[in-house]
């Protein structure tokens, strides 16, 4: 008597939870910053163009088409490491300036 045992296993998903805002724009803007924001409110800018139509409207549905494609990346990117999210209440240091005592 053979008997078969299958289990089901359930892949473990670790998706970071990623939002993403945008700078006011108008009609005439070629980019906009966006403000991606992780989990723990730090942040990632970066800027995307705006498409526009042959009359100089936005092309709004290929516009939501680049928003997600450039999230997914994001979302890639953090998962390789290659993308770091910076604390926006931290305070800024300068570089290279010298200080003297």
């Amino acid at each position: 008597m053979n008997t078969s045992i299958t289990e089901e296993i359930t892949p473990i998903t670790i998706q970071p939870t990623i939002t993403y805002t945008l700078n006011d724009y108008v009609d005439t803007d070629r980019q906009v910053q966006v403000t991606y924001a992780n989990s723990q409110g730090f942040e990632h800018k970066r800027y995307v163009n705006i498409p526009h139509l042959e009359d100089g409207a936005i092309d709004e549905s290929y516009f939501q088409e680049i928003l997600e494609g450039q999230l997914m990346g994001v979302v890639n990117k953090v998962r390789v490491g290659i993308i770091t999210f910076t604390d926006p209440n931290a305070p800024i240091e300068p570089v290279g300036i010298a200080t003297t005592s």
